[in-house]
């Protein structure tokens, strides 16, 4: 399973985004795309603050995501953050990323695509817990 960043969603579904080349090939890889409730909170959050989008507005958005060809990852809330800590410890990267890569472990997500140049650079840690990244 490949796990979605939310930056490459919400690149993807707006083709005046700057990233959105970008995001288009990442798109096109075949592995099954999926997505957590941690993307969705932060999908949420993003559309609200950056966005004149009201909540049954974004609400319809988050529902349209299924038709792109994502799926919604059933992780278990509690398991994502008792393994949160483990990998805050490692990455040291911002609370959302290290929830993201928690919620990958517990959804056995082997690999994790995104733009952001956070996860990148953290690669190598992340590889250790058997998660790679996919960028460009």
């Amino acid at each position: 399973m490949n796990y979605i960043d939310t930056n490459v969603i919400l690149s993807y579904l707006n083709k005046r985004d700057v990233n959105y080349h970008k995001a288009f090939k990442l798109w096109s890889i075949k592995e099954q795309k999926v997505i957590s409730e941690v993307t969705l909170l932060e999908i949420r959050s993003v559309l609200a603050r950056t966005t004149k989008l009201n909540e049954q507005e974004i609400e319809a958005y988050i529902e349209y995501l299924p038709e792109t060809g994502v799926k919604i990852a059933e992780g278990d809330l509690y398991e994502i953050f008792r393994r949160a800590p483990e990998v805050a410890f490692k990455l040291k990267m911002k609370m959302l990323d290290t929830l993201h890569i928690a919620a990958c472990l517990e959804i056995n997500a082997g690999s994790f695509t995104t733009l952001d140049h956070g996860f990148i650079e953290k690669s190598k840690v992340i590889s250790e817990f058997g998660i790679t990244i996919v960028w460009e």
